[in-house]
């Protein structure tokens, strides 16, 4: 019995971590704590805003903003999430926690919305162009 429990012991499959997700009831303050302290958290920022990334490479990529004092929408955090599909597809999908202006904060996850819609698209049309250029056999 043990000996074929050691003979099966390498066949357990290796699962990916999963993306996080947001949960608004943390709010404001406590969502940037969580984000900052996630395993393999990235900070980076350009242009006053603050983000945080982090990876699964080739499998998910997240970024997660908060707004500053004086951008539309502040208090809000939003998280766009990049998944690789097995077509080869990045798709993008966005949501977000406000905690201000509740207008704004809609308008403000419309245009990530739109965003989302034209990066997928952007990745699959450029996924269908890689798979015109390969020859009939499967190679470039």
């Amino acid at each position: 019995m043990a000996l074929a429990m050691i003979a099966l012991g390498p066949c357990v499959a290796r699962s990916e971590p999963a993306a996080p997700d947001l949960d608004c009831t943390m709010g404001f303050e406590g969502l940037h704590n969580w984000a900052a302290w996630l395993p393999g958290a990235q900070p980076a920022g350009a242009g006053g805003e603050e983000v945080i990334t982090l990876a699964e490479p080739d499998v998910w990529r997240v970024e997660v903003r908060f707004t500053q004092p004086g951008q539309t929408a502040h208090p809000a955090v939003t998280l766009r999430k990049f998944v690789k599909q097995v077509t080869g597809v990045w798709t993008a999908q966005s949501k977000g926690c406000g905690f201000g202006n509740q207008g704004q904060f809609l308008d403000l996850m419309a245009s990530m919305k739109a965003a989302d819609k034209a990066l997928t698209d952007a990745s699959r049309d450029e996924a269908e162009r890689q798979k015109k250029e390969l020859s009939p056999l499967g190679t470039p």
